[in-house]
């Protein structure tokens, strides 16, 4: 017996050092991340033309996640990870931000909870009339859409991948840009922030993948949403600058660093500006809020 209680106390020594290290641990503070809402606003306003009228979005799917995987220190309660594709409507034209993920590449199936086969199909059909695709980053379930479109060759010129994001194949696994459609692309290049479209701006976020950044929208009526990606999964990581545990970081390939880096500089502009509409990649609660205000709509605008 006392054999046994022996070798249990050097596991309890050895692993609980590791579980806090690697599950319930989220060293902070960050690196520096400037966020000039000033110079994005004066960007949102220099392209001449009429702002969108509405930001709608489609849910694709829901994944199984836990909550202890998407904050460290969180319980390892099941929770869904909703994927979702978003349409910002002009007077005569659409743009669309991340184009979630096929069902084929949902692997393994025990993770997806849901798959909405119909939004699939009305986000295919809106990928071919949208004037500009943009995605926050390179991940499966945000590129998704625009690697497995049927007739990618024709659309992709209003696909607006940025360097960093071409660049990082690894990062898109298992979703992979088929080479034949892709050959002789011309990806977008730009420091820092750049103005697309009437209201709207990328803004550089470099962390969770290389080629991630948010996007920056001013409606018609002046209300502003910020759309995070994956910069954070949730709305709880922000208000509390508090990473995803260091084991999902490891997995991911995330640098912890510039993720908490802007999560501080996110904190700060939700105290400085509260009325500007954090959206970030997977929260379905605060997406339902985001409807219940108007700032959203669900459904995709027929072409």
């Amino acid at each position: 017996m006392s054999r046994f209680f022996r070798i249990g106390l050097v596991v309890i020594v050895v692993l609980a050092p590791a579980y806090w290290l690697l599950l319930r641990h989220s060293p902070s503070p960050g690196a520096s991340y400037v966020l000039d809402i000033a110079r994005v606003r004066a960007l949102a306003d220099s392209v001449p033309g009429a702002k969108a009228l509405e930001v709608r979005y489609e849910k694709i799917c829901d994944l199984k996640f836990y909550e202890g995987m998407l904050m460290a220190g969180d319980p390892w309660t099941p929770t869904s990870m909703p994927i979702y594709s978003f349409q910002l409507v002009f007077p005569d034209s659409t743009l669309l931000i991340d184009t979630a993920m096929a069902r084929a590449i949902a692997k393994p199936d025990a993770l997806l909870l849901s798959f909405d086969d119909a939004a699939w199909q009305r986000l295919l059909v809106a990928m071919e009339h949208a004037e500009q695709i943009v995605i926050t980053h390179e991940h499966m379930d945000h590129i998704g859409g625009i690697a497995a479109h049927p007739r990618l060759a024709q659309i992709r010129d209003r696909v607006r991948l940025t360097e960093e994001q071409l660049g990082n194949p690894e990062g898109m696994d298992p979703a992979q840009l088929p080479a034949d459609a892709m050959a002789g692309y011309e990806p977008l290049r730009y420091d820092v922030m750049h103005a697309i479209a009437p209201g709207v701006v990328l803004i550089e976020a470099p962390g969770h993948t290389p080629g991630s950044q948010m996007v920056y929208v001013k409606r018609a009526d002046g209300r502003e949403l910020l759309f995070l990606g994956d910069v954070s999964w949730r709305e709880r990581n922000i208000e509390q600058v508090r990473e995803r545990p260091l084991l999902m970081t490891l997995v991911i390939g995330e640098n912890r660093e510039q993720v908490l880096g802007q999560f501080q500089a996110l904190n700060a502009l939700r105290a400085s500006e509260p009325a500007l509409a954090q959206v970030p990649g997977h929260d379905g609660p605060a997406m339902e809020r985001f409807t219940a205000a108007g700032l959203l709509q669900p459904g995709f605008a027929a072409p």
